[in-house]
Order: C-alpha cells, then sequence, then structure tokens
C-alpha cells in the first residue's frame, strides 16, 4: 500500500535533511515545497490572498506524485500542506485555510513534526529568525491539539539529530 509521510515544522527544523534522507534510504519520492518555488521566483513572500493558491498548488503537486508511482512507493512531502494553512495563521492572523488543510491531513499516512532542537541557520529570503521558528512550532503544537487529534489524526514528534530523526521514522513505517 502506497505511503505518504507529511512533514511538519518551522523554518531550519530539518524537515528538507529529514526528507532527503527518507529518499536515499527508501527510494522515495519527494514532494517540494512550492512555497520556496515561490519565493524564488517571485522574488518576494506572498500576499495573505496568495496563501490558498500556494496551499492548493501543494496539493496539487501532491497528487501528481502519489498518481505517477506504484502502490509500494512512499511519497515525502516537504512539507505537508498543511504547513500553509499554519503560516497563514502566524503571518497573517488568517485561520480560513485551517479546515480544508485538516481534511487534506487525512491524505497522508504518517505526519511528522520536526522540533525545533537543531540550530536555527539563514537561508536568505526564505527564513525570518529563531523567534518566528518559535512562533509556528507554538501554533503547530495548537493545531495539533484543536484541530487535527480531534479529527483522529495522529502526529508524532520528532527531535534530535538527523541520525536519530531517520531511525524514528524508519520505526514508525514499520509499525
Amino acid at each position: 500500500m502506497m505511503k505518504t509521510i507529511g512533514l511538519l515544522g518551522g523554518e531550519c527544523t530539518g524537515k528538507t535533511t529529514l526528507a532527503k534522507a527518507l529518499c536515499d534510504r527508501l527510494d522515495a519520492v519527494l514532494v517540494p515545497e512550492y512555497l520556496r518555488e515561490f519565493v524564488v521566483s517571485m522574488g518576494r513572500v506572498p500576499t495573505a490572498r496568495e496563501q490558498e493558491a500556494i496551499m492548493e498548488t501543494q496539493e496539487a503537486a501532491e497528487a501528481t506524485a502519489q498518481a505517477g508511482i506504484g502502490p509500494q512507493t512512499l511519497v515525502v512531502c516537504d512539507p505537508a500542506a498543511l504547513m500553509t494553512a499554519i503560516y497563514s495563521m502566524a503571518y497573517f492572523n488568517d485561520r480560513s485555510l485551517l479546515e480544508p488543510a485538516t481534511l487534506h491531513a487525512k491524505t497522508y499516512g504518517t505526519l511528522i513534526w520536526c522540533g525545533t532542537d537543531i540550530p536555527w541557520e539563514p537561508d536568505g529570503d526564505q527564513r525570518d529568525g529563531p523567534e518566528y521558528r518559535a512562533q509556528v512550532d507554538a501554533l503547530i503544537g495548537e493545531v495539533v491539539r484543536e484541530s487535527l487529534e480531534p479529527a483522529g489524526i495522529i502526529v508524532h514528534r520528532i527531535d534530535g539529530p538527523v541520525s536519530d530523526r531517520l531511525l524514528s521514522v524508519l520505526q514508525l513505517l514499520e509499525q
């Protein structure tokens, strides 16, 4: 059966490093972050009005990846489309994407929440700072408690160096 892993976490929490490690180890298909592509191609961060289209584009990329693979293939979403809804809450105080994002979150076989215990590093226009990472991490916790868990969606928090995180995810996938 095809599995899809969705990664959650604020900026600089090791999502991409973990995604690449999973893809290398398991010959998985990677669905990269559309938001990153948007910022690079537009030369700016998105506005509040653009958030919904960004989330929909991320979801469409996930669906395209899932449609083009065999039933035994793993898809790794870096990040889960839900992160766009969380970023909308953090940057625009807009919760309008949370309900559709929660419904979409049910499509992941496994949701992984990457902890903030790794050092923050700048990445050009892609990152805002450790204080924003902490704010987003707190919002993820709120979304997990108030939206995902009540919807029956399990989220696994992982911490530590990438080797520990990779091992944790591999163990989850064996269950």
